[in-house]
């Protein structure tokens, strides 16, 4: 019978300390996503602009931005109240941010894998 009250009172110690996203908030994996490709449209709107005289950066930045959140499904209004929510909570917003950078430094420094480096040695 003790052993039966240890086991829930640890269960619910366990369940009530886990700290889970709030209803309405982009969970912190797909908040994820969406950033790396918000970073990734707002470079590519610099080169734009600066490539363009026509296009200014403010204007390409939008636009982009609005494709992001149309390939994510979500507004700018889900994406701002979730960024908000992980401004707040700076343990969850630099666990994302270094999961970018660590994804990012993998993808510069990995080498080729090898299946395409043997097809492209028997090809000689």
């Amino acid at each position: 019978m003790i052993r039966c009250i240890l086991i829930i009172s640890i269960s619910v110690l366990f369940y009530s300390c886990k700290e889970s996203t709030p209803s309405g908030i982009i969970k912190p994996q797909k908040m994820q996503e969406i950033l790396w490709d918000v970073l990734r449209a707002d470079a590519f709107s610099q080169q734009l602009a600066n490539h363009d005289s026509s296009k200014t950066l403010a204007d390409e930045s939008v636009k982009l931005t609005k494709k992001v959140f149309l390939i994510h499904n979500i507004t700018e209004a889900q994406f701002e109240k979730s960024y908000s929510y992980y401004a707040h909570h700076p343990d969850i917003m630099r666990t994302m941010f270094d999961s970018l950078n660590a994804q990012q430094t993998r993808k510069i420094y990995l080498p080729t894998p090898l299946k395409q480096q043997w097809g492209k040695d028997s090809a000689k």
